[in-house]
């Protein structure tokens, strides 16, 4: 049985998603895949509830937490860990461990990711996502202190236009420092997405037409301007996009419906006019109308995609789809 950690420089590097990956390439090859999350927030835990539904675990979510709020470094706390873990394991070929992320050398969450390496006898592998001031003496720093326990480093999110940048800098300086790079995962705006129905839900919105498109995922939104010719060629600027307008607006909601549009979002009481329902349904795109004026719905969509999930069927295969093309997979313990 195989165990990995996956950890990183970062907060919010892709942890989770990496597992959901990685995990759905294990499935794929027949083995038997667990999870478990290092340390859990007391209060419930999202990234947790998303493993399960993608994994199709079956334990309570509570059972998937070695620890809440905190891992103490002490023999008694560190034992719980390991019994939480072999209850876990099992007969499972490979479990995945989400381990916290932050800065790592010299730091408590190196500390935790250690213990918890040790206490299951897992193999760590890092993750740091692509920033302009990415360090490639951190990353060093960092997998040196991980020591053995390194598999290797994974480099996520890298924009196209910074991959030749990252090719001249970083990689050299961590092939000089001894650093396994497995691979550079490029940056790709679907996986930040939300689905149509989560958008109609979270804006408190109804699906008028062509609802068996309510889980196409929407990659950014855009507001639809004042007057048809500044719209048509504003509202092409973006691909797979959710565009709101008021429903006076029926020019700018027929412009938004010439261009690469995922949905459209009208604000108001009543019902776009048929012209516009009857092109939408033409194109197949989803219109949801929604009795909020079109302030109100932008005052609304605060935070809209900072909690979007990767428990989506086509981002998974996407998912699955980039690590196969970009990770040097074999070289992961349990993976072969």
């Amino acid at each position: 049985m195989a165990a990995l950690c996956v950890t990183s420089l970062e907060e919010a590097a892709g942890k989770s998603t990496i597992c959901a990956g990685l995990g759905r390439v294990l499935k794929a090859r027949g083995k038997k895949v667990g999870y478990v999350k290092a340390v859990c927030d007391a209060a419930g835990d999202r990234d947790v509830d998303m493993m399960k539904l993608t994994l199709g675990l079956e334990e309570p979510a509570e059972k998937l937490c070695l620890a809440m709020g905190s891992i103490k470094d002490d023999n008694a706390s560190l034992k719980q860990v390991e019994e939480k873990y072999r209850q876990i394991a099992g007969d499972r070929d490979v479990v995945l461990i989400e381990g916290p992320g932050g800065s790592l050398a010299g730091t408590d969450v190196l500390k935790v990711v250690m213990n918890v390496a040790e206490r299951t006898g897992a193999k760590v592998l890092l993750l740091s996502f692509y920033q302009p001031d990415l360090d490639g003496e951190r990353l060093v720093a960092a997998a040196r202190a991980l020591g053995e326990k390194l598999v290797g480093v994974v480099i996520n999110g890298v924009p196209e236009d910074k991959r030749s940048l990252l090719k001249a800098n970083i990689l050299p300086a961590l092939e000089k420092g001894g650093v396994n790079v497995l691979g550079v995962l490029p940056e790709d705006r679907r996986l930040f997405g939300i689905t149509i129905r989560e958008l109609a839900d979270y804006i408190g919105g109804r699906i008028l037409n062509n609802e068996e498109r309510a889980g196409e995922v929407v990659e950014s939104l855009m507001v639809g301007a004042l007057s048809l010719d500044p719209a048509a060629s504003y509202l092409a600027v973006k691909d797979n996009k959710a565009v709101i307008t008021g429903i006076e607006h029926a020019d700018i909601q027929l412009a938004a419906l010439n261009t690469s549009i995922k949905c459209l979002v009208v604000a108001g009481n009543s019902e776009p006019r048929p012209v516009i329902m009857n092109r939408a349904r033409e194109l197949k795109v989803p219109v949801i109308g929604v009795e909020k004026n079109a302030l109100d719905i932008l005052e609304s969509l605060d935070g809209l995609f900072d909690g979007s999930g990767f428990y989506h069927e086509k981002k998974l295969e996407q998912i699955g789809s980039l690590l196969g093309s970009n990770v040097d997979l074999e070289a992961i313990p349990g993976i072969s």
